[in-house]
């Protein structure tokens, strides 16, 4: 049975390694704490880099454009942490303005965790959940 482990040794670290990259292909955000902004949408609907017409009303987010990677997550879910609070959001668009560990949330969405007047930005933790 060792003698089965030894040879497949570099299989299994090659495997491992496949696994990993597959998983942060998405952006899986582990970079740490971003800023949350929020999406203007006027009186809705506005239209997402996704092709998805979203409005205010809608539990929606958009990525950096670095993690967006050409709508490859688009209709993916993100899951968003803030003090304690969580909420899953659909991506529906890109966010060119935020940095790698940013994430923009439509009004509804925002109003999960504060409302919309207690400010613009927030330090939150997000990663995709599908």
């Amino acid at each position: 049975m060792f003698m089965f482990l030894d040879l497949h040794r570099p299989y299994i670290v090659i495997i491992g390694l496949i696994l990993l990259l597959t998983k942060s292909v998405y952006g899986q955000v582990s970079n740490g704490t971003g800023l949350a902004t929020i999406i203007y949408t006027g009186p809705g609907p506005v239209n997402g880099a996704c092709g998805i017409e979203y409005g205010p009303d809608d539990l929606v987010a958009g990525v950096p454009t670095s993690v967006f990677n050409s709508g490859e997550v688009c209709s993916k879910t993100v899951a968003v942490t803030y003090q304690g609070k969580s909420g899953q959001f659909q991506v529906v668009d890109s966010c060119s303005s935020c940095n790698v560990s940013d994430i923009s949330l439509a009004p509804a969405a925002f109003a999960k965790f504060l409302p919309e007047e207690d400010g613009i930005m927030m330090q939150v933790d997000w990663v995709f959940v599908d």
